[in-house]
């Protein structure tokens, strides 16, 4: 089970990744940038790496949509 959520979450991230990078509109590559930093903090939780997955979100997710 780990592992398929493992390969789900590392899809959407490259999915995501590809959708900031192909995505002309600013608004919709900022929010694909944030489904790939959720999808970065996915994986970190299933690692076990918790205080990194919530620093993921809190500092990059938020530095983003400040800086946007």
């Amino acid at each position: 089970m780990v592992d398929l959520l493992f390969y789900v979450a590392a899809g959407v991230t490259v999915l995501c990744a590809l959708g900031v990078v192909i995505s002309a509109n600013p608004v919709q590559s900022v929010m694909m940038l944030l489904g790939s930093f959720v999808g970065i903090a996915l994986i970190y939780l299933l690692a076990g790496f918790q205080f990194l997955a919530a620093i993921q979100i809190r500092v990059y997710g938020g530095a983003i949509m400040v800086l946007f």
